[in-house]
């Protein structure tokens, strides 16, 4: 009877676990969405304001953010590449742990590629649809957040739970 109430135990707290992992994703996601908005933002006011080029804008960015793992390997792939192919690598080696779907891979590296095919005006208007879509993201993400986070939380203990029962 104690091994059977322990492995009960053990199936509980995994499945506990894996229900806050499933949360924890959806509020990263949500951060990392927030995070390149504030980003692409801070593009379209160094393009409208003083009219830098794109990897100026990239390595200024870069040095003021040094604790995001995006921008460190941002910056480090800038050194050898122009900005648009080290944007694009970046997000596809840090997609997973930005929690990012693919629709807000195709969207950033849509952003990015037509900002650098561009005049200054044009990618203006990119960077104001971009942060009109991104903004309808995080909405729409939060919103997912807030009823999936219970769920992923409950459904996962609940079949834990059952499990469990069954095993007794």
């Amino acid at each position: 009877m104690g091994f059977r109430l322990f492995c009960s135990a053990v199936i509980v707290s995994c499945s506990a676990l894996i229900g806050l992992e499933l949360r924890r994703r959806l509020f990263v996601r949500v951060r990392s969405l927030k995070y390149f908005r504030d980003y692409l933002r801070s593009v379209r006011s160094y393009i409208s304001y003083v009219g830098m080029s794109l990897d100026d804008i990239a390595s200024e960015l870069n040095s003021e953010d040094v604790h995001s793992e995006f921008c460190s390997i941002l910056r480090e792939k800038t050194s050898y590449q122009n900005f648009i192919s080290a944007f694009t690598d970046t997000l596809v080696i840090t997609k997973k742990s930005l929690c990012i779907t693919d629709e807000d891979f195709s969207l950033l590296c849509s952003v990015v590629n037509k900002i650098g095919a561009s005049d200054i005006d044009g990618a203006i208007d990119s960077l104001n649809i971009a942060d009109e879509q991104m903004s309808a993201l995080i909405v729409s993400a939060g919103k997912k957040c807030e009823t999936d986070g219970k769920l992923c939380v409950v459904l996962p203990l609940s079949c834990g739970a059952v499990a469990a029962l069954l095993l007794m």
